[in-house]
Order: structure tokens, then C-alpha cells, then sequence
């Protein structure tokens, strides 16, 4: 007979889901093929920085033979949380203390400990649709009420669940999906603000520091947060670093917390030093050629100060911001195929990608069904991911974008690979077939 724990471990419920995963889920099902080409995959595939590879090699080395890796605590005593504050208080227009910054293992888990002490706190959420799945499973994971969605011109889709004793609007700048910045809901002001940054490279038109620092200087960081990663624009997501920078006493009480019970997992010298490598190169892309030197040796002085390894040298961070330029020039090439005459996708106004690799566009001609018809292109080779994978609700999507058949694509492709994956797409979407099984309700599950 099975023991009462195997019992329980086979019959306990599973632990609830967001509706976007569980249409991923539905969608992905019976797509085996390793070799499937996928058209709008959430991963920058420009090549990391061969001179940042180099760096975090003899940054390994470095941290291994000093014995910070052999240490579960910090050996350098909030060395990188000073330096932080020093770099980018000032790139942001802020007058930052090193306690009011909080690394984290990538954005995603700055998200999920953020949106836990929110819903712990009793505040309700606003998010924005599309948005990155985890804001949304984090508020099923940890119980906080999603009041509403709203979308990029700002409307706004009110969900009907109880609000909180608090509301929160988070924001994601520019979004991590379109690649556009979203104007915000005519709503009361809230309680408390999330601003999330994906990219700052690959602008079109005003520079993504520009507009973050415009932002900033309306928010109250004793009642806000912002969240920063290195991750997506320098294409290692593996390296899991970010930074959460707020003011809220509450919210550093609940991170210092959690760091504290964790601490054999959340330390990550390596992402840390890396995560400042990225602002100090952030300093330089949109500064003049002849600020270039002081500005290098700014940030090596503030690393510097904090007793840290050094930051490569000034020849480096030119090469490192010749290789984000190049970077951009790409995501910029590949977003003007997207307007062809020929491509089978068209750009919603409001919706063209300001920064990032990310572009959302509509599907021409249209599928009799949209769902179906994308199931079928991943059982025949192309997986795409379209509206409903991208986080909100079926009500929230009808609401806000009715009728629109939007896919996701992944600009950071090469060229050659990204009009492959057009042309592909073009062929099965003026020859729709048809693979039985897959539902019609966009998050229910397949019959």
C-alpha cells in the first residue's frame, strides 16, 4: 500500500496557473521538433560581447583565487551595492544610497519577491497587456488581486476581482513585448508603482535613457520601485543580473529577508560586477565621443572606491559600445522588413518597438482561426507565439485588442535566419491547414 505522503504527493491539487501559461501550454502541445524554427522567441540571439566574455572569464578567475566564491556571504561588505548607487544615481537623475539597492538573480525574481511583498502588503495590481508572463503568475502564486489590464494607448479593461487595500501600476519601460513605451491608464493615482526595464539598447528615435529619466523624475521611490536588468541586452540571460532600486523601507525590509533565509542561493558576485560592467557601458551610448574617457574613468573610480575588481579599461568599453550600436542596427534592419509590402505581418500604430528585440504585429491575411491556425504552424515547423501567451485574461484580450491577430517576433534574429522565418510564415499563412485537436477558446484546454 502507498505510503500517506505518496498519496498526498500523487492527489494534492497543483498549484494554481496563470491563464497565459496554460494557453502556452495548449498551444505547444504536439510540437516535438527540436529543428522548429521559432519566430518570436523571448531571447536576444545577437552574439554576447567577445570583450565582456573575456572580462567574466578573468572575473571567475579573479573571484576564485580571492575566495569570494568560497564565502556564502558577501565578503565585500555591499561593495556593489555602493558602486551601484554611485553610477547610476547620477545616470538617472537620482540621488541614490547604497541601501536602496537590492541585486537579484535576473528580473524574474526580482518580479516574484517585488509582487510578493505587494500581495503579502494587500495591494492590488494594474498590468499592462501584453506584458511578460511572470507578473501575472506571480499574482496567482502569491494571491495578489489583478484589477486590470491596459494596453498601449492606455485604455483600460477593468477584470471585475476584489481590489486590495492597496493598488499597485506597474509599468514595463519600454515593454517587453512591442518594444513600444505604453501610456499609462487614466486611473486614481496608486499606492504604489512598479516600473520594470527589459532593454536600453536598440532605440529608434528618442534614447531609451532619455525616456527612463523622464519617467523616473515622477516617481517617489519611498513608494515605487524600479527594476533594471542586464540580461536581455547583453544576451546572456544565463547570467541572472539585475537590480532592484527603491526607497520603500517595507519592501528593502521583506528583500533583506528573503536574502537572509536564502543565502546559500541569492549571492551572485559575478552577475553583480557584471551588472555594473553594463551601467558603466549604459553612460557612454548616448554621450558624445569626447565625454567618452571621463566617463570610463568615473565608473572605474567608483568600482574603485568600493573595493572591487576593476572594470575593463576605456579601449574595452568603446568596443562594448560599438558591439550594443551594432546590436541596435540589427533590431532596427529586421523591424524595416517587417513594413515590406510583401511581409504578412502589419504594425499596429502605437506599436512600432522603440527599443529592445521585441516587435508585436498584426497577421495578414487573418486565419478563420487564429489558434488553431498557429498550432498548426508549430506541428509544421514554425512556432509562433501569439496574444494570448503574453499575459492578461480571454476578456482582457477581446477587450482591448478585439479581432487582432498579433504575434510576437524576435528582432535580434540574423537576417538571413529572420526572412527565412517571414517567408515561411507568409507561405502558411496564405495556404492556412488545419491540425484537429487544438481548441478554439484561447485558454482552454486542447480537446
Amino acid at each position: 500500500m502507498a505510503s500517506p505522503e505518496l498519496l498526498v504527493h500523487h492527489h494534492a491539487p497543483s498549484p494554481a496557473q496563470a491563464e497565459c501559461l496554460s494557453a502556452f501550454g495548449a498551444l505547444r502541445k504536439g510540437c516535438h521538433d527540436a529543428d522548429a524554427l521559432e519566430l518570436g522567441e523571448g531571447c536576444n540571439r545577437f552574439p554576447p560581447s567577445p570583450d565582456l566574455a573575456g572580462y567574466l572569464s578573468g572575473l571567475l578567475d579573479r573571484l576564485i583565487r580571492d575566495g569570494t566564491l568560497s564565502s556564502y556571504g558577501d565578503p565585500r561588505r555591499g561593495g556593489t551595492r555602493q558602486a551601484m548607487a554611485e553610477l547610476l544615481g547620477p545616470h538617472l537623475g537620482l540621488v541614490l544610497e547604497p541601501r536602496d539597492v537590492f541585486f537579484t538573480r535576473g528580473g524574474t525574481e526580482a518580479i516574484s519577491l517585488t509582487l510578493a511583498h505587494l500581495a503579502h502588503s494587500g495591494h492590488s495590481l494594474t498590468l499592462p497587456l501584453p506584458s511578460y508572463y511572470a507578473f501575472d503568475q506571480c499574482a496567482v502564486r502569491w494571491g495578489a488581486s489583478v484589477t486590470g489590464y491596459y494596453r498601449h494607448d492606455g485604455q483600460h479593461h477593468t477584470t471585475g476581482a476584489p481590489p486590495g487595500t492597496s493598488s499597485c501600476l506597474v509599468e514595463v519601460l519600454p515593454n517587453g513585448v512591442t518594444g513600444a513605451r505604453h501610456a499609462l491608464p487614466q486611473l486614481p493615482a496608486p499606492d504604489f508603482t512598479v516600473v520594470d526595464v527589459p532593454f536600453q539598447t536598440g532605440a529608434a528615435g528618442a534614447q531609451p535613457a532619455d525616456i527612463l529619466r523622464e519617467r523616473v523624475r515622477s516617481l517617489d521611490l519611498r513608494t515605487s520601485a524600479l527594476i533594471l536588468t542586464a540580461s536581455k541586452d547583453l544576451s546572456l540571460p544565463g547570467l541572472r543580473a539585475a537590480v532592484i532600486v527603491t526607497k520603500n523601507k517595507a519592501l528593502l525590509g521583506h528583500l533583506s529577508r528573503d536574502h537572509f533565509e536564502r543565502l546559500a542561493m541569492s549571492g551572485n558576485p559575478v552577475g553583480e560586477i557584471a551588472l555594473l560592467f553594463y551601467v558603466s557601458v549604459l553612460l557612454l551610448l548616448d554621450a558624445p565621443d569626447d565625454h567618452l574617457g571621463k566617463l570610463v574613468q568615473i565608473a572605474q573610480d567608483c568600482v574603485r572606491r568600493a573595493h572591487l575588481p576593476a572594470l575593463p579599461d576605456e579601449e574595452i568599453h568603446h568596443r562594448a559600445r560599438a558591439h550594443l550600436t551594432a546590436m541596435g542596427n540589427r533590431f532596427r534592419h529586421n523591424a524595416e522588413a517587417l513594413t515590406d509590402p510583401a511581409s504578412p505581418l502589419r504594425q499596429i500604430e502605437g506599436l512600432a518597438p522603440a527599443a529592445g528585440y521585441s516587435a508585436f504585429a498584426e497577421l495578414h491575411p487573418p486565419q478563420a482561426d487564429f489558434l488553431r491556425w498557429v498550432s498548426d504552424c508549430g506541428q509544421r515547423g514554425l512556432r509562433l507565439n501569439p496574444t494570448v501567451v503574453h499575459g492578461g485574461t480571454n476578456a482582457a484580450w477581446n477587450t482591448l485588442y478585439p479581432g487582432k491577430q498579433l504575434l510576437r517576433i524576435n528582432l535580434s534574429e540574423e537576417p538571413a535566419d529572420f526572412r527565412h522565418g517571414l517567408a515561411l510564415l507568409k507561405q502558411l499563412a496564405e495556404r492556412p491547414g488545419r491540425s484537429p485537436g487544438m481548441s478554439t477558446t484561447p485558454h482552454g484546454p486542447p480537446r
